[in-house]
């Protein structure tokens, strides 16, 4: 199991961008955790003999990280310019 470094918190009250929405929020969250995950996993690898048996388990972990990271940046660019569009002009 991969010893997280602590979990990156957001003010109860604020969100990270202004303006934002609860689906941008959500995607945002989803990227950190990703994030924290593919960091853990290359560090583990990166120390990890190459005849290792646990190295197969890894690779597949890192590779899933990286698929749901990519899953969610996409959604969240498409919401984060939806959101500003929907902006007044000043």
């Amino acid at each position: 199991m991969i010893k997280k470094r602590g979990r990156t918190k957001l003010p109860e009250t604020g969100t990270l961008l202004a303006p934002s929405s609860p689906l941008l929020d959500n995607h945002f969250e989803e990227l950190l955790e990703s994030i924290e995950e593919i960091r853990g996993l290359t560090a583990l690898l990166k120390a990890l003999p190459s005849s290792s048996d646990k190295r197969d388990d890894y690779e597949g972990r890192l590779y899933a990280a990286l698929t749901h990271l990519e899953h969610h940046v996409k959604p969240a660019l498409k919401e984060w310019d939806r959101v500003v569009d929907q902006m007044p002009d000043n």
